[in-house]
């Protein structure tokens, strides 16, 4: 009876140190399809609206969260399209953010990860968001960006599938992109962001877990501690016979 309380102590403690060895860290970024939306060449630290002439390429309103003194000139997106269709010019809207409901600074949100290897998927309760809600079409897509503070990038989804619906891109996702991997080569602030260039028509959001991954090394010392707790059990089970 002894000897069967020690087998199975040491058996729960093996299994316990390799299981939380291998146990996964995971935090959670959310996204909304709006707020979280900008242009990646144009400043993402707040929200913004501008107003483009098409035909002349100049830009007739610019207006930045926190850097313009006057308030938007239009309370809704429904009225600013209207005022604009009366006007005679080709318009063209540009935005980051959310600069009718919740203007923010900044547009992006970020998390702070120690260097290595790191594991991106959508979390299970994840969306997908809606690049042209506003104007009739369905555009649904779960592209994310990441920038890392020191200098490099990462692309969840490489910007691709964008379906009619949400569950055929979040299929495509968690078949095709789910598990990418990145690397972070120092400690670093990791920006997440969507890249639109008119995020105000967007719906929707996505959510993603960036979970540490085990490096390959670990990955052997996993399998040899397995594979030495099968021969200690068999070995313990040969001489109690």
């Amino acid at each position: 009876m002894q000897k069967r309380l020690i087998n199975i102590f040491f058996t729960v403690m093996l299994l316990v140190i390799i299981s939380s060895s291998y146990s996964l860290a995971t935090t959670s970024v959310t996204l909304d399809g709006i707020a979280n939306a900008g242009y990646w060449a144009d400043d993402l630290g707040s929200a913004y609206l501008y107003v483009k002439d098409r035909d002349s390429g100049l830009y007739t309103y610019q207006w930045r969260y926190g850097v313009n003194p006057e308030p938007l000139a239009w309370s809704n997106l429904d009225q600013l399209v209207a005022d604009l269709n009366t006007r005679n010019f080709n318009w063209w809207l540009e935005s980051g953010g959310d600069p009718f409901n919740n203007p923010s600074s900044p547009i992006w949100t970020s998390v702070f990860l120690e260097k290595g290897l790191y594991e991106v998927s959508l979390a299970p309760d994840s969306g997908a968001y809606n690049l042209t809600d506003y104007w009739g079409n369905n555009d649904w897509n779960a592209y994310v960006q990441m920038y890392a503070s020191y200098g490099d990038s990462f692309n969840f989804g490489e910007g691709s599938d964008i379906s009619e619906t949400k569950d055929n891109s979040l299929n495509y996702y968690h078949s095709n992109v789910d598990g990418m991997t990145i690397s972070l080569k120092e400690d670093t602030n990791l920006f997440f962001y969507i890249n639109d260039n008119n995020s105000i028509d967007n719906a929707g959001g996505v959510k993603l877990n960036v979970s540490v991954a085990p490096e390959p090394g670990q990955v052997i010392l996993f399998i040899t501690g397995a594979i030495l707790l099968v021969v200690w059990h068999q070995r313990r089970k040969y001489s109690s016979c």
